[in-house]
């Protein structure tokens, strides 16, 4: 094992050294015992876990190396220490347990005698958390690489960064950002010495950027030139934006710095031979021919809008993407200021960039959204340049705008569909934790139910906690289905009986205020769902149908065929839909209603998981959920389910005879200690004998012994080896062995190729007796 998981032991006097290591051992923990302070010492340089320490050895004691140790532990590092006690009080009633407190820091003290599964717990407790320190340190390593990567990539551009405080003015700059401004790295910056060096006539135009930026919180992107101390001029391009404050208000202004200097040349002079071209151009008729015959060209070829406006801003050019953007003709839009023909009170906006373009200064690429009667909701991107007549003069401007619409909402969608796999892949995983924890509270009170006396009281107690298991299984279920984590069993289903079948648990769900109607369509193919799935997820649908009709209403459950290009589905299909006359939903609402944990109910009254699940099922089964809901109007659920050519199956429940069978031994492996106890006390209540293994590693060890067994249970998900490749391994050194599968779900490599009967968790007591008995008959 690693060193940073192991357990140092100090408990030189008595057996609680030994006693502590030998328990820690039985369950999988490295544990290492050490016979003096200094020794401890060492291997906690050499590095630890968690230190377990009696605390006879640290009286009379040099404790100044432990501090010291513990004072240069780096800032991610928090090491734990188990201090294990006599019978002398919390560090709140005893002086010296408050100063061995405040010296060691993350201290925890366990009072002797102690039981053993305090001190694995408190271990293992400790390790965890010392196992998030790592995780910890591992993300400052993370951010201080993605820092040197970022100063390196701004480095290899040239490119200067730079903060400057809204509130004092304080300005820090980069090495780099000085060096663009003529100025050595251990010289003096201030904003003032910023200022001072910009040219006049840019100088007003940058401090006007900035104030816009900090009051409107648009992006700061401005081109000006400034003077080197050594009398050289240079053109800097800065672009920022704005970081607030926990309240909200601007606080900071961050961005980079190039010097665009050769670019600004290489500009004039293409300008300088682009009026040297115009004015050859104008010599001739036919060349100014040519010219208005290749703009025409471009006007109407080039996939984008384009307009030009005059040094009044009204409009002069309009091309054809302008008017299939706007609705407008080009006759009707020139003569018309542009500001005017930009709606959504963007002209604020725009009219800036136009006197920019006006003033010579050909502005940075922006994002427009608003709405036009011809194309609806837009989002364009926009950019201004100047033009210029034959002698170099301005005479105008023009206006580019491309409509990337369709590519923000791809982008929006991509974005949407990573939020949901990884808010899946979270619930699964935590839905898998919750049934773990779920198998040994169900286990437990089953055990504890047989030993009570028979007192009505206390087994009503009993009762009521194994019901709310159940229903916490129920929700588990929930959250595995829109996880997509559950195993199906999809079979041909005759889709009008199993509705039928559920009309009286439908009318009792939802309660005599709402009637309850059934249009089902005869004749129809079977559909391949899993049945017992399916129902669950109709009943959610009639139960949210209740509870958006307080005062009562309608229920209507149809039933009919469809051809799925209806719902952007190939093949054909079986629609179940699910109707109410209740309060409905706005079309914000209707969009979120499938995310999971979304609920309009009162806090408490809901998990937001219903539809979620219903959305996660039919996506498995290869359907579809749709909703439709108006606003006061009743909401419908529709419940794509693609059909079945094969004929209309019954669910078959295997029926399991539990035999009494001769005693047996049987092997437990589970990483989580307290199921692998709880597993091992179910099997010996029923009369048979069990040996527990905490991980694939220890059961093939004894698999590899001689000892007997008469078959094996393991858990799927393990740390190292998961239960198909232990059961695979186990297979080699003993062929014939029994194996029984138990996971909360059974989520098998792709590939694999060994079938192994399976036990869902939670389950009863009475479930493990029908598969052991199963399992030990074959």
């Amino acid at each position: 094992m690693m060193t940073s998981e192991r357990a140092l032991i100090l408990a030189p006097k008595g057996r609680d050294g030994s006693l502590a290591a030998s328990l820690l051992k039985e369950v999988g923990r490295d544990a290492l015992p050490c016979t003096s302070f200094a020794e401890l010492l060492l291997r906690l340089i050499e590095g630890a876990g968690v230190a377990i320490i009696a605390i006879e050895a640290l009286q009379h004691t040099d404790l100044k190396p432990l501090t010291a140790w513990i004072e240069q532990q780096p800032p991610w590092s928090d090491f734990p220490f188990v201090i294990l006690t006599h019978r002398i009080g919390s560090p709140e009633q005893n002086p010296m347990l408050l100063r061995l407190q405040a010296m060691v820091g993350n201290v925890i003290f366990l009072d002797r005698p102690f039981h053993p599964s305090s001190l694995i717990n408190v271990v293992d407790n400790s390790l965890r958390g010392r196992r998030r320190q790592y995780q910890a340190r591992k993300y400052l390593q993370e951010l201080r690489e993605g820092e040197e990567r970022l100063e390196t990539a701004l480095m290899a551009g040239r490119m200067g960064s730079w903060s400057l405080d809204i509130q004092s003015g304080v300005l820090d700059v980069s090495p780099q950002g000085k060096a663009n401004f003529g100025r050595s790295e251990d010289a003096p910056f201030t904003y003032e010495d910023l200022l001072a060096s910009i040219v006049p006539e840019d100088r007003g135009r940058m401090q006007h950027a900035i104030t816009l930026s900090s009051t409107e919180g648009s992006d700061y992107a401005v081109e000006f030139r400034i003077t080197w101390p050594d009398g050289s001029q240079h053109w800097i391009d800065a672009r920022a934006r704005i970081v607030h404050d926990r309240e909200g208000q601007p606080s900071a202004m961050v961005g980079v710095t190039s010097n665009i200097t050769d670019r600004k040349t290489a500009d004039a002079e293409r300008d300088r031979l682009l009026r040297e071209l115009a004015i050859e151009r104008e010599r001739t008729q036919a060349s100014l021919l040519g010219e208005r015959a290749l703009s025409g060209l471009l006007l109407t070829s080039v996939p984008a809008g384009i307009v030009g406006y005059d040094k009044d801003l009204r409009v002069t050019i309009w091309n054809p993407v302008m008017e299939r953007l706007f609705g407008l003709t080009s006759a009707s839009a020139r003569g018309r200021p542009l500001a005017d023909l930009i709606a959504d009170g963007e002209a604020a906006k725009i009219l800036p960039r136009l006197q920019d373009a006006l003033n010579g200064i050909a502005g940075p690429i922006e994002l427009i959204d608003l709405t036009t009667e011809a194309a609806g909701r837009l989002t364009l991107e926009s950019q201004h340049a100047p033009l210029r007549g034959g002698d170099g003069a301005i005479v105008g401007g023009a206006a580019f705008f491309r409509d990337i619409t369709e590519r923000r909402q791809v982008e929006e969608q991509l974005r949407h569909a990573q939020k949901m796999e990884t808010i899946g892949q979270l619930t699964g995983g935590v839905a898998h934790d919750f049934n773990n924890l779920l198998a040994a509270v169900q286990g437990n009170l089953e055990l504890l139910r047989k030993r009570l006396p028979d007192d009505p009281q206390l087994l009503r107690f009993v009762d009521g906690a194994l019901q709310g298991a159940t229903r916490g299984a129920s929700l588990t279920a929930r959250l595995l289905a829109f996880a997509r984590k559950q195993e199906l069993k999809p079979i041909p289903t005759d889709l009008a009986q199993l509705l039928e079948g559920m009309r009286g648990l439908i009318e009792r769900s939802i309660g005599p205020m709402v009637s309850v109607h059934f249009d089902l369509q005869a004749d129809l193919p079977s559909a391949r769902v899993d049945a017992n799935q399916l129902e669950l997820a109709i009943l959610n649908l009639a139960v949210n149908a209740r509870d958006a009709m307080p005062d009562g209403g309608d229920l209507t459950v149809t039933l009919a065929g469809r051809n799925g290009t209806e719902a952007g589905l190939r093949g054909e299909f079986l629609l179940v839909s699910v109707s109410d006359t209740g309060t409905g939903m706005d079309a914000q609402t209707l969009e979120s209603a499938i995310e999971p944990f979304f609920s309009t109910k009162e806090l408490g009254k809901g998990t937001g998981l219903g539809l979620s699940m219903v959305h996660g099922l039919a996506i498995q089964l290869g359907g579809k959920l749709k909703l439709k809901s108006t606003l006061g109007h009743g909401t419908t659920a529709e419940l794509w389910l693609p059909a079945s050519t094969a004929a209309a199956l019954k669910p078959v429940t295997e029926e399991v005879v539990v035999t009494t069978a001769t005693p047996s031994r049987i092997l437990v492996v589970d990483d989580d200690v307290l199921i692998a106890m709880n597993t091992v006390d179910l099997i010996e209540d029923l009369g048979h004998s069990a040996l527990e293994a905490n991980s694939g590693k220890m059961a093939l060890e004894i698999l590899a012994s001689e000892t007997p067994l008469d078959a094996m249970i393991t858990d799927f998900a393990m740390p190292g080896m998961n239960g198909v490749e232990l059961a695979s391994k186990a297979r080699e050194l003993r062929p014939n062995l029994p194996i029984l599968l138990a996971s909360g779900y059974a989520e098998l490599p792709n590939g694999t190729e060994l079938e192994l009967p399976r036990l869902g968790k939670p389950f009863m007591q009475k479930d493990l007796a029908a598969k052991l008995s199963q399992l030990l008959q074959r």
